[in-house]
């Protein structure tokens, strides 16, 4: 569609267009609902107002050749969307876009969203206003259920792009295969997978007693020497682990084990070996305090116990429950480090984590 008014323009040569283009942005001069248009050796460059007598001293000390006047052959352009929510605010109607899912997990080139049921119909939509917006990303799908079972496998459907479930996810200089229909990974602990890296000291013995594909072991053997021991129940999870560990430049040692964590302990003899020990499997870890207390070493370590936590008081509760067990196991808590909440995981639900030095 071509515009009718008249709008004011620079004229000026193609080898010069890049370096005024950049000057009328830089100045917010630069007309971005018009299309620049080229003309032989020449563009015309629409502006949003007139320059100002400083406006054109400067550009006259470019020694740029140009020329003002208006035209109306411009074309609009197309402004890209911002967000997923633009597109799907045209698309749907009042109703619909209220129950619009605002955001979504983005794990490498594929993003994990979750639809209301009322607006289920229109998932493609959904999966292609991400798409349209967010050009990196290949492929979407829509979560189905709730996370289940030993492997912590959730449900998901396909509904656009590319149909594949394995990709390569990016944080703070690790690489992680992921493979999000066979084994659990959240980008929603990024910022933890790297708190707990950055505690780990030189030749420290650890034992992760959920692994999965190794977003806590990875990072700490990236940065630290230290011998890690990582524990799942899930085989395809301890086999994009390994995969894991070739990927990345380790400078620690990870050991992957595949097996029940209380099982493993045992038949490994870990007992009495680490230092720290990183229990991220809430709703079940509680379970496994004895096994954690078990792998410390007897003069005492550090555990990362992770727990969902319905509660007002999210903090308390989560330290009163890692202590009632601890003295179960005949161990103390010396000191709690740091309790915090992680993230809001359903409605007033907290995942909570708490780091404790423990005798």
């Amino acid at each position: 569609m071509w515009e009718t008014y008249m709008t004011l323009c620079i004229k000026t040569p193609k080898k010069d267009g890049e370096l005024i283009r950049k000057f009328l942005h830089d100045k917010e001069l630069l007309d971005p609902t018009l299309k620049i248009k080229s003309i032989d050796n020449d563009l015309i460059i629409p502006l949003k107002k007139q320059l100002t007598k400083n406006d054109l001293k400067e550009l006259e000390e470019l020694q740029i050749i140009h020329t003002f006047f208006n035209y109306d052959q411009l074309e609009n352009a197309r402004i890209h969307p911002k967000s997923h929510l633009e597109i799907l605010q045209e698309r749907l109607t009042e109703e619909e876009f209220v129950l619009a899912p605002r955001s979504f997990d983005t794990i490498g080139d594929i993003v994990v969203i979750e639809i209301p049921e009322q607006l289920w119909e229109k998932k493609n939509l959904i999966g292609k206003s991400i798409l349209d917006v967010h050009t990196s990303i290949k492929t979407v799908y829509a979560k189905t259920g709730k996370i289940s079972g030993v492997n912590r496998i959730r449900p998901i459907e396909f509904i656009v792009g590319e149909e594949k479930t394995r990709t390569v996810y990016k944080e703070h200089g690790s690489r992680l295969v992921v493979d999000i229909a066979k084994a659990y990974f959240s980008p929603r602990l990024s910022e933890e997978h790297n708190r707990i890296a950055k505690q780990v000291n030189s030749e420290e013995v650890i034992v992760d007693l959920f692994c999965g594909v190794g977003p806590f072991v990875i990072p700490i053997a990236k940065r630290t020497n230290a011998t890690l021991y990582a524990i799942d129940i899930n085989p395809e999870a301890i086999s994009l682990l390994q995969e894991n560990i070739k990927l990345n430049k380790l400078v620690g040692e990870v050991k992957p084990i595949c097996g029940d964590s209380r099982v493993v302990v045992k038949e490994q003899n870990l007992s009495n070996i680490a230092d720290r020990v990183i229990m991220n499997l809430p709703g079940y870890a509680i379970e496994f305090i004895d096994v954690a207390c078990d792998v410390l070493k007897k003069s005492g370590g550090i555990i990362h116990f992770f727990e969902f936590v319905k509660d007002e008081y999210p903090e308390e509760v989560i330290v009163a429950d890692l202590t009632k067990e601890i003295q179960k196991n005949n161990r103390e808590v010396k000191e709690i480090l740091q309790v915090k909440r992680v993230r809001m995981s359903a409605p007033r639900q907290w995942q909570m984590v708490v780091d404790a030095y423990i005798l």
